[in-house]
C-alpha cells in the first residue's frame, strides 16, 4: 500500500500501459494508453455518433461535435484541480500498429481510507469482438493491483450487457449480485449487475493456472483447434483475430475453452488476452505447458 504521495503520483502521472510489473510480455499488447486530450476531439468525435455506442448507455449518442466537446471537458474538469485529491483520471486508447484511437478508459471515485476504485471503458463499435476490450482489462488490473497497489476493483453494468459480462467472467471477476433498478434508459428502469476483483483474488489467480504435461505443442495443433470452432474459415500461421470475421469476442471464448480441453493448459486471463492470433496461441501454450 503506497503512502498518499506516491499514490498520486503514480494516479496522476503514470500511464498505465507505460509501467508493467507483472505481466509476462507487455509487447504481446496491440494497444496503449495516452493523456486523455481535447486534441483526439475529431478522432473521437467519428466513433461518438455512432447509436451502437450507447446500447448500455443511459445518454443518447452525440449528434455534434459539441456534444462530444462538452462531453470531454467534463472529464478533464474532474481529473483538474489539487492532484492530491483527486478521484478520477482517464486515458485515451490507441492501437500501436497505426496509432488510431480506438476508445476510452478511465478510474473513478477512488477511495484512499478503502483502496478501491471503479473503471470504465468504451471503444469504437467497428472494433468490437476484435479483442481489444480484454486486453484493456487485463492492463488496467495490471496498473490497479501491481502499480498503484490497491485492494480492490469494482463496476456495474446493464444486466442485459451479455457481451460485457462474458468478458468480465473471463477476467476472473466475480459478481457481487443485482442491483435492482439501477439504471433508466427511455423512461425503463434496467436492472445493473454489480462485479468486483481484490488484490486477493487477482493475486490467487496468478498462482492458480497450472502447466500440462504433454510434449511441445506443435503449429497444426493449434490449426486444428481453431478450424474446429471457425470452419468456414482459412485458418493458416497467418490468421489473426484481426483479419478473421468470424474470430470475434464469443467465438474466441470457444477457441480459448477448446485450448484449454484438448491441450490440457489452464490459461490465465492475460493469456486470453494475448491469445488474439494462431502464431500467440503456439506461444503461450508452449510457454505454460
Amino acid at each position: 500500500m503506497h503512502s498518499k504521495t506516491k499514490f498520486y503520483d503514480l494516479f496522476t502521472r503514470h500511464l498505465p500501459s507505460n509501467i508493467v510489473t507483472n505481466l509476462s510480455d507487455k509487447d504481446q499488447y496491440d494497444i496503449y494508453f495516452e493523456q486523455f486530450s481535447l486534441l483526439a476531439l475529431e478522432e473521437m468525435h467519428n466513433y461518438s455518433t455512432d447509436e451502437r455506442l450507447y446500447d448500455y448507455f443511459e445518454y443518447n449518442a452525440f449528434s455534434s461535435i459539441e456534444d462530444t466537446k462538452s462531453y470531454m471537458k467534463k472529464l478533464i474538469d474532474r481529473m483538474s484541480g489539487d492532484k492530491d485529491t483527486r478521484v478520477s483520471t482517464y486515458w485515451l486508447i490507441r492501437r500501436k500498429s497505426d496509432k488510431h484511437l480506438i476508445g476510452t478508459a478511465g478510474l473513478i471515485d477512488f477511495n484512499f481510507i478503502r483502496q478501491s476504485i471503479e473503471w470504465g471503458y468504451g471503444i469504437d463499435p467497428e472494433l468490437w469482438g476484435q479483442g481489444y476490450i480484454l486486453q484493456i482489462q487485463e492492463i488496467l488490473k495490471n496498473y490497479v493491483f501491481n502499480v498503484l497497489e490497491l485492494n480492490r476493483i469494482h463496476g456495474v453494468t446493464m444486466i442485459t450487457n451479455k457481451r460485457t459480462i462474458e468478458s468480465i467472467l473471463a477476467a476472473g471477476f466475480q459478481n457481487e449480485g443485482i442491483a435492482r433498478d439501477y439504471y433508466c434508459k427511455n423512461d425503463a428502469f434496467i436492472d445493473g449487475w454489480r462485479y468486483a476483483m481484490t488484490k486477493h483474488d487477482y493475486k490467487e489467480q496468478e498462482k492458480s493456472f497450472s502447466k500440462g504435461n504433454q510434449d511441445d505443442i506443435k503449429l497444426d495443433d493449434v490449426i486444428s483447434i481453431v478450424s474446429s470452432i471457425l470452419p468456414d474459415e482459412d485458418i493458416s500461421h497467418k490468421t489473426t483475430m484481426r483479419n478473421t470475421t468470424s474470430w470475434d469476442s464469443l467465438n474466441h471464448m470457444l477457441i480459448i475453452l477448446a485450448i484449454k480441453e484438448k491441450l490440457d493448459i489452464n490459461l490465465s486471463p492475460s493469456d486470453i488476452a494475448e491469445a488474439t492470433s494462431i502464431k500467440r496461441i503456439l506461444k503461450i501454450a508452449n510457454k505454460i505447458k
